[in-house]
């Protein structure tokens, strides 16, 4: 009787998960790194994440100088471009957010020629130039808060777009105090009655991390309005927006985009 010899038959996948096919059919290459898929994925929010990082770290720039809001605005028109591209928003949502930003871009240029030129009031100038950038700030976090909701598989750039939003909401109410405060004089604070820009960026997350160091403090009753509002709105953000997708994270769920993709594969 002849002995049998032992065989191995081949798998029918490829497990090598960090390898794909090349499509002539030439050896595999290497994916890349899921961090730097991160960054360069077409629904990755990291780079909106960064934007958003970068005008924080701007804001004390704003007065450093009479052009500081045409330094801003670039990084603002980006974040709002980029969060609108990468939430996959309606072509005419985008064309609104183009003309938006045309307006407020043309208005910037102006605005700041006439504070240089002080053909108007310097504060006047200041509150209409913060309003407005406080216009493309809440255009861009409704759009990264509801794409963060709508991926089939909450990941961590899921986590990255609500984080996104969050500090979205500290950059909208930082620009909406700089503007309530140049309307009232710059009458903002307890403590000084000639806040800088940095300042506003400041105590907005500190009120939204609800922190308070107590150095700086609201002097108006504006000023505490908006304050408390801010406040209210970071923590209710946090115990539900960012806590729900930390709960999920790794799990998948149907959207309506999920699901309406499966009737019409069901229906061929």
């Amino acid at each position: 009787m002849a002995e049998r010899v032992p065989t191995c038959a081949p798998s029918m996948t490829d497990d090598r998960e960090d390898l794909l096919a090349t499509d002539d059919g030439n050896d595999p290459i290497p994916s890349r790194p899921s961090w730097i898929s991160l960054f360069t994925d077409r629904d990755s929010f990291a780079p909106v994440l960064g934007l958003a990082v970068i005008l924080v770290g701007l804001s004390p720039v704003i007065d450093l100088f009479e052009w500081g809001f045409l330094i801003e605005f670039p990084f603002s028109a980006a974040l709002v471009l980029l969060a609108l591209d990468r939430s996959k928003v309606q072509r005419r949502t985008q064309r609104a957010a183009a003309i938006t930003l045309t307006v407020v871009g043309v208005s910037t240029l102006i605005l700041t020629v006439l504070r240089e030129a002080t053909f108007a009031q310097d504060n006047v100038l200041v509150a209409i130039n913060s309003f407005m950038f406080a216009v493309l700030f809440a255009i861009a976090f409704p759009a990264v808060v509801r794409r963060a909701f709508q991926h089939d598989r909450v990941s961590m750039n899921s986590l990255i777009a609500a984080i996104t939003g969050y500090l979205l909401i500290g950059i909208w109410f930082a620009a909406t105090y700089r503007g309530i405060a140049a309307l009232n004089g710059y009458s903002f604070f307890r403590e000084t009655t000639q806040p800088r820009g940095g300042d506003f960026t400041y105590f907005s997350f500190l009120t939204l991390t609800t922190v308070g160091y107590g150095d700086l403090s609201p002097g108006t009753d504006i000023a505490r309005i908006a304050s408390i509002t801010e406040a209210v709105i970071g923590q209710i953000y946090l115990v539900t927006a960012v806590a729900r997708l930390v709960s999920l994270l790794g799990t998948e769920h149907r959207t309506a985009e999920s699901r309406t993709a499966e009737s019409r594969t069901a229906e061929r």
